[in-house]
């Protein structure tokens, strides 16, 4: 029989206490009264003015800034700036913590771009998405007619952000220590912006949660991280990485890890440098970044609280070498040393060539001996309803076969706004560890629970898209107190040994199952069982924010299934569930699904298996 709840752990006192009244208070502003609408109808040749913002903000108690990119957009006639006449929280006045030069804000006007209607209709529908980012409800989901129109707006307004490299946030940041009231756990929070441009006034209102999302110590130390984001060495990538790691560090991060595009766009692969696809200026392409260059920004961009890495992000082709065949998706490169390989037109190295999947996963795998290089698969299907480059490739059903090794598999990713057990890509990632079982036990790899939030692409900038989702790594050490000393090596290992949680809004959950021989094995790890053997174990459980948890154990792809835990903890709250099943033999693999309900988020949390075999 499975246990239920088990006994709780003390809580760190690091944190602040979860202020229930207070919570009770804010959650007047839930986001289930979140309403959209556009306005009443403007005629042609009026003016009219829209700020754009990121509706929902995230951020962790510890974090020491909070930051909000707003766009000014207008159609019809106007001067090209406006006038920043309010900046509130909680009806706090704001306003002089924003510098006077930055009360001017630039307009752009896209009245020759796309029709206003089509705009304020696909405004509408990013602000839907915004809110489903972080809350699962019914009233703001997507039907399938307007998932669909909502993609074809997206291709326009991406068009869009491709030709106007005007279009760039402005970014009103204020320090925590300069806020007018408190700061705690399950904290809602409602931010106005009004800005005037001559006799039109605008207003935009948006929400900011705090989460309390912190590393968990069991036998390996789970480390929140962001695996996928870009910095200004990719093409039009808007932050360098000492900016970006400021970002992920008021979220709650401990690690980033960029993966940059190399060159490769538009070109043909003789005339492919080894290079950086950007330069490393926001705004500036030319001259292109060396991968040394690259990589010690990567580096020097480190703080005390955030380690930061270099990566990549390499495409993958129907055909060898070029682009012109069918895009086949995005591979994410980890512990690599260099972008060069050898063979004609480099065929082992990773400049944006366009390899097949095979291929391309390979050259990441053996790309480096002095530590492990590892391969992952950035979104990988179809995510509702953004689109985007789902990988074609899998190993099984599908002709070519993927054979190549792969470590990583992001079930959280850039646009995503559905996140439950049933949802794009949580079926296909079940059915790839299916596939690709017997070859864990010949340490072959599988590919692990991991997240993306694919931050920092120039597309994704312009639709105001977030820093979002934790991929939580096992640390075998425990954290140095300067994260700039942390080893590449150590996080190198983990990510190619599988080691990771992937979760929504930073709660994390640790499975641990006890071997033949009695001792705790690690999310990861495999090991061998007597058929009808009794596999006993535990969850360490923490919340990042108040509600209701159901745990469940799976097996395979829900060849069986066990309710562990259905009950409420708060923000910051530890708890370890004790468990034990009889393992029927042959070979099979243990998961761990969380499912969290609460107001104002829904965090969802997946890990990645433990094997055993008979």
């Amino acid at each position: 029989m499975l246990a239920g709840e088990g006994q709780k752990l003390a809580n760190g006192a690091k944190k602040r206490p979860v202020l229930a009244a207070l919570c009770c208070l804010l959650l007047v502003f839930s986001l289930a009264g979140f309403a959209f609408s556009s306005p009443a109808d403007v005629q042609p040749g009026q003016p009219e003015l829209i700020i754009m913002g990121r509706e929902v903000h995230t951020y962790d108690l510890d974090g020491i800034q909070w930051r909000f990119p707003l766009q000014l957009v207008s159609f019809g006639p106007g001067v090209g700036t406006a006038r920043l006449v309010e900046f509130s929280i909680d009806a706090h006045n704001l306003l002089h913590l924003v510098p006077e030069p930055q009360r001017t804000m630039p307009v752009i006007r896209l009245d020759e771009e796309i029709d206003r209607k089509d705009f304020r209709k696909w405004n509408d529908y990013r602000q839907r998405a915004a809110v489903l980012r972080v809350r699962d409800d019914e009233r703001t989901s997507f039907s399938a007619a307007e998932e669909r129109e909502f993609r074809g707006l997206n291709k326009r307004v991406m068009e869009i952000g491709d030709s106007r490299r005007d279009i760039s946030p402005v970014e009103l940041t204020i320090s925590v220590a300069d806020l007018p009231f408190k700061v705690a756990g399950d904290g809602h929070h409602k931010v106005r912006v009004v800005v005037e441009r001559g006799q039109l006034r605008t207003v935009w209102e948006g929400e900011i949660i705090m989460l309390d999302v912190e590393p968990l110590a069991t036998n390996p130390v789970w480390t929140p991280a962001d695996l996928h984001i870009h910095s200004s060495f990719a093409e039009g990538g808007p932050y360098t990485p000492a900016q970006l790691s400021s970002f992920l560090q008021s979220i709650g991060y401990r690690i980033g890890y960029v993966t940059d595009e190399p060159a490769g766009w538009g070109m043909t692969a003789s005339s492919i440098p080894a290079a950086m696809s950007g330069s490393g200026v926001p705004g500036q392409t030319t001259p292109r970044a060396t991968w040394a260059q690259y990589r010690d920004a990567v580096r020097n961009a480190s703080t005390t609280q955030v380690a930061m890495f270099p990566g990549l992000e390499i495409s993958a082709s129907t055909q060898q070498w070029t682009h012109t065949g069918q895009h086949n998706g995005h591979a994410l490169a980890y512990g690599i040393g260099s972008l060069t390989g050898s063979g004609a037109f480099e065929g082992t190295g990773l400049r944006y060539a366009w390899f097949l999947p095979n291929t391309l996963l390979n050259n990441i795998n053996n790309n480096s001996s002095a530590q492990p290089s590892s391969a992952a698969i950035a979104h990988p299907a179809i995510v509702a309803p953004w689109g985007g480059h789902p990988w074609n490739v899998w190993s099984t059903g599908t002709v070519p076969l993927l054979t190549a090794r792969y470590d990583g598999f992001e079930l959280m990713t850039a646009g995503q706004t559905s996140f439950g057990p049933g949802a794009s890509p949580m079926p296909r990632w079940r059915q790839e560890l299916v596939q690709r079982l017997p070859g864990v036990f010949n340490n072959m790899g599988f590919p692990s629970a991991r997240t993306g939030s694919d931050y920092g692409n120039r597309w994704w900038t312009w639709m105001v898209h977030d820093i979002s989702y934790f991929t939580f790594i096992g640390l075998p050490s425990p954290l140095p107190s300067d994260m700039r000393n942390l080893s590449q090596v150590s996080v190198d290992q983990t990510l190619r040994a599988g080691r990771t949680v992937a979760s929504r809004l930073g709660g994390i959950a640790a499975l641990r199952l006890r071997n033949a021989q009695g001792n705790l094995q690690e999310i990861g790890s495999w090991f061998t069982m007597p058929a009808n053997g009794t596999v006993s174990g535990d969850v360490v459980l923490r919340a990042s924010s108040s509600g209701n948890y159901r745990v469940r154990l799976v097996e395979d792809n829900f060849r069986r299934e066990w309710t562990l835990h259905n009950a409420s903890l708060n923000a910051g709250q530890t708890i370890v569930i004790p468990l034990n099943f009889t393992f029927p033999g042959g070979q099979r693999f243990y998961h761990i699904i969380v499912e969290h309900t609460g107001q104002p988020t829904n965090d969802f949390i997946y890990t990645s298996p433990i094997f055993i075999r008979q």
